[in-house]
Formats: C-alpha cells, structure tokens, sequence
C-alpha cells in the first residue's frame, strides 16, 4: 500500500490509490485555476459557479496548459487558440473536443482526485 503524503505540510493525506491528493479545499477559489499534480498526473482544479471540476491539464486542440487560460462563470478558454470548455460537461463549444474529466472527493478539507 502506497501513501499519499500532502506536500505543503509533509503529513499522510488520508488518501488511498486510487485517490490522490490534490489541493486544500480552501485554495480554490471562485474563477481560480489550479495547476496540481496528484498521483503525478498533469490536472487543473477550479471553482466554477460554487461547484469544483477536476480535468486534464492539457487543451484536447493543441496540448496547451490549461491553468494559463481564462474561466469566465462556466467557460473555460484556452490561451493558446481560444477554444471554450463548458465546465459543467467539459464539452467544447467551437468543435467536438471535450477535456478529460476526473472524479473528485473531499475528505477532512482535502481533495482528492481519482487517478486509474
């Protein structure tokens, strides 16, 4: 059995694979993106309209970082070609790309994010 260990404090998370940890619940903040790298996967978490999404940190077009892009209430644009994600689904609103989802929980304060 692996052990996550939260990386600001150094403490065991509580989580178990294959949920990882991934970020305080109190650091998202409203229409903040969150660049984290739970199980060592590449994922942005992010407050949309009081609800929390978990995707790829990566633009399903061209690759490109996420977190570097701009959320406006539910869409999320990419930085590099402006694609626009709705958040709700991870649908893309130009063409039929859609951003990997991830499942999410909070435990004790903490997220976690399903990796498998």
């Amino acid at each position: 059995m692996s052990v996550e260990k939260d990386p600001e404090t150094g403490q065991v998370s509580g989580f178990e694979p294959p949920w990882f940890y991934a970020a305080e619940e109190n650091s998202l903040e409203e229409g903040k993106l969150l660049h984290v790298e739970p199980g060592g996967r590449n994922v942005l978490l992010l407050k949309a309209e009081g609800e929390i999404h978990a995707f790829i940190n990566l633009c399903p077009h061209a690759r490109c970082p996420m977190d570097r892009g701009t959320l406006k209430e539910f869409i999320l644009t990419c930085i590099c070609h402006g694609r626009k994600f709705d958040v709700r689904t991870g649908e893309c609103l130009n063409d039929s790309l859609q951003l990997k989802r991830y499942d999410w929980k909070i435990e004790g304060g903490k997220v976690g994010i399903k990796i498998e």
